[in-house]
């Protein structure tokens, strides 16, 4: 019996050997760490072009002085499909929203939607004003003047990972909120005030 700690210290100790029993050895998990970092930096990554996606519908939105319609819907659909390579499976929600009462108390204001509109991408619903009543969805929206407007832009797509390496299949949600720029408001097929 005391042989046996003697021995597993001689080969501790022992310099001798081949470089393949370490490389046999190391090389699974070297190729786990690679494919593990390869497929959390594209997470990373997918999330990243799904924001600036959004933001470049947000600003397009902005700009439009005329009212718009399904066919200016799947347009941004279109455009947020190719910017994030999701192609029709992306889905994009337009939402205008007033501020009516209590404006300057973010708890306690009346947030009022005017319209909203969504493509079939993701199964996105039209939102409405009790939507906003509480919860992260109010939380969403900046500060507002009464009677001013916002537009807020929502993407959806599920993102499924390059590897199995414990990632699951999520659903990859970006919204932006954003002010009209050279309108007063955005309209729905035609401007009735």
């Amino acid at each position: 019996m005391s042989c046996f700690p003697k021995k597993i210290l001689q080969f501790f100790r022992s310099e001798e050997g081949s470089q393949s029993v370490e490389l046999v050895l190391a090389a699974p998990l070297l190729v786990w760490a690679i494919v593990s970092m390869l497929s959390f930096t594209d997470a990373f990554r997918v999330r990243a072009v799904a924001n600036d996606a959004t933001a470049v519908i947000a600003d397009a939105i902005s700009r439009q002085t005329f009212p718009i319609d399904e066919t200016y819907l799947e347009g941004l659909q279109s455009i947020a499909g190719r910017l994030t390579g999701r192609g029709s499976s992306i889905g994009v929600r337009i939402t205008q929203i007033s501020c009516t009462r209590k404006c300057q108390n973010t708890a306690r204001r009346t947030l009022k939607v005017v319209f909203s509109e969504a493509s079939d991408g993701q199964g996105l619903s039209k939102l409405k004003s009790k939507d906003f009543k509480n919860g992260s969805r109010r939380d969403q929206i900046p500060m507002m003047a009464k009677g001013d407007r916002i537009v807020l832009v929502e993407t959806s797509f599920t993102h499924k990972p390059l590897m199995n390496i414990g990632l699951k299949e999520t659903q990859v949600d970006m919204a932006q909120v954003t002010r009209m720029r050279f309108a007063p408001q955005l309209c729905w097929k035609n401007c009735g005030v």
